[in-house]
């Protein structure tokens, strides 16, 4: 399985630093594995991303396709996802961000917005 990372480091949660150390390390992994290749089946990037929207327990990382939040993410903790979840396709259940709060439901599309410009206007 090919995975995706996103690392936050926009976040009000940790020290963006943090981040940037974690992609240091998960890209270093990653060639150390031949998993930048890829042709590898288990082909793996890292990006650097904007808030994740957990804002609490950073560094945060999402592991794609599967959709995974891992939280208080330190270097201990990256090399056990990428040696259990990257390599061995077993999610660390402890380091997973347990459900979030529902967010508000957004009111449907209105074609009266006012903020929309009516066709029929002129400038």
């Amino acid at each position: 399985m090919q995975h995706r990372i996103l690392i936050c480091v926009r976040g009000v949660c940790s020290e963006p630093r943090l981040g940037w150390q974690l992609e240091q390390k998960l890209n270093a992994l990653i060639a150390q594995h031949g998993l930048d290749n890829p042709e590898h089946p288990q082909h793996a990037s890292c990006r650097l991303t904007n808030c994740l929207a957990v804002c609490e327990d950073g560094p945060i990382i999402i592991v794609h396709p599967e959709a995974i939040k891992y939280r208080r993410v330190d270097a201990a903790a990256l090399e056990r996802i990428f040696q259990q979840h990257l390599l061995h396709n077993e999610p660390v259940a402890e380091l997973q961000v347990k459900a979030l709060p529902p967010r508000p439901i957004k009111p449907p599309h209105s074609s009266k917005n006012p903020f929309r410009r009516n066709s029929k206007q002129r400038d």
